[in-house]
């Protein structure tokens, strides 16, 4: 199998995976109130999902550097697969339930993981800015995807065609599970010494600038997550329309897509540390001015600057960790950076969700875009030189 048509089924089963886990996790949310389930059994759908990555990200991540990424590229399709068809057989059993979360929750991890391997792997020292922009741009797409299936038609106004969308759900389990079958693990390069697991993430997080690739990357997709939360009370606190925050919400994220589909040209034109040190620093100031008395229009341009800017670090963050790392651990640097991630999206919402109680919105967007300057400063380890131009096209066959 040649590389550009790998690079190609990489970025389908990217695009099936996050259309599957967002379009079932509500879904299954949906399915446990209609099952008799209180609010209070939602959080524990939310545990559920996060549960495998905290769990089983960093031992998946090692055992996928002895043994390659096939064997999880395979698993993910399959689990997900077992989750639909759990959920479609016992839609009215809040246990089983929460146990198809937890296979979503596998599923995606497994799926994320080996599909980032094979590309951390394969174009590590290639045009890895670009492939990871691809990369980012087809998951983006679709976590667009999913929520769209909650828009089905439904004999019932109040709730999704739940049966009809697990139904979807198994048939692009299949047609995952298929692709998954033909392909290939990339070539590995083992390790002299085999290590522990801890032994060979403390090796990791030694290598300089890995630390502050993490730390740069949690902060960034943790502010994502708030502009998403608290947007919706700004604009409560504003009066304004629930269009208004439909629309900022969808720029943020078509702008987050653009940037990702050309960050092999920006890369190439400002160069890496510039574009990830100067995209934050200007996001921070985008989310920092959503706070002002500005026009409606004026939100959603800022929105989409936003948008734009912050989209650029997750791709860039990938390639970086990905070349940071020696052969035969970057499974694991993959792993590391997915719990870094789990971790800031747990921990910095918590922490500055406080804010909430006295400050509204506001204060917790102003300390938001505070963090992102912390963000900033992590990035500036990054080394300038872009490998986008130093191998041309033939990555990719």
């Amino acid at each position: 199998m040649t590389p550009r048509v790998q690079f190609t089924l990489v970025l389908i089963q990217a695009v099936f995976v996050q259309t599957l886990s967002f379009g079932l996790r509500p879904t299954l949310s949906y399915a446990v109130l209609d099952a008799g389930g209180s609010g209070s059994v939602l959080g524990v759908l939310t545990a559920a999902f996060a549960l495998p990555s905290l769990l089983l990200a960093l031992p998946i991540g090692h055992v996928m550097d002895r043994i390659g990424e096939r064997p999880l590229l395979v698993a993910g399709p399959t689990a997900m697969l077992a989750a639909s068809v759990v959920a479609l057989l016992f839609t009215q059993s809040v246990p089983l339930l929460i146990l198809s979360t937890v296979l979503v929750g596998i599923g995606h991890l497994s799926t994320v993981l080996s599909t980032q391997g094979v590309l951390a792997n394969r174009f590590a020292g290639g045009r890895a800015d670009s492939v990871f922009g691809y990369y980012t741009f087809a998951a983006s797409l679709g976590q667009t995807l999913g929520p769209l299936l909650l828009a089905l038609p439904s004999d019932r106004p109040e709730m999704p065609p739940i049966e009809t969308i697990l139904v979807i759900s198994i048939g692009t389990s299949i047609v995952m599970l298929a692709l998954a079958s033909v392909m290939k693990s990339s070539p590995r390069q083992r390790l002299e010494k085999q290590r522990h697991l801890v032994t060979t993430t403390m090796s990791l997080l030694r290598i300089n600038g890995v630390i502050r690739a993490l730390i740069a990357t949690s902060i960034v997709l943790a502010t994502i997550d708030l502009f998403v939360v608290y947007m919706p009370l700004l604009g409560h606190e504003r009066e304004l329309t629930t269009v208004t925050v439909s629309v900022m919400l969808v720029v943020r994220s078509a702008a987050s897509m653009l940037s990702r589909l050309f960050l092999g040209v920006l890369v190439r034109r400002s160069g890496r540390r510039r574009l990830v040190v100067g995209s934050i620093a200007i996001s921070a100031l985008a989310l920092a001015a959503t706070v002002m008395p500005v026009p409606q229009p004026a939100l959603i341009a800022l929105s989409a600057v936003y948008g734009f800017f912050i989209g650029i670090c997750q791709p860039i963050t990938l390639s970086w960790i990905s070349e940071l790392a020696p052969p035969g651990t970057r499974g694991l640097a993959m792993s590391l950076r997915l719990a870094a991630n789990r971790v800031g999206q747990t921990a910095l919402p918590a922490a500055l969700g406080v804010l909430a109680v006295a400050s509204g919105a506001v204060g917790v967007l102003l300390a938001a875009a505070g963090t992102l300057v912390v963000a900033a400063w992590s990035s500036a380890a990054l080394p300038d030189s872009s490998t986008d131009t130093a191998t041309g096209d033939h990555d990719l066959g």
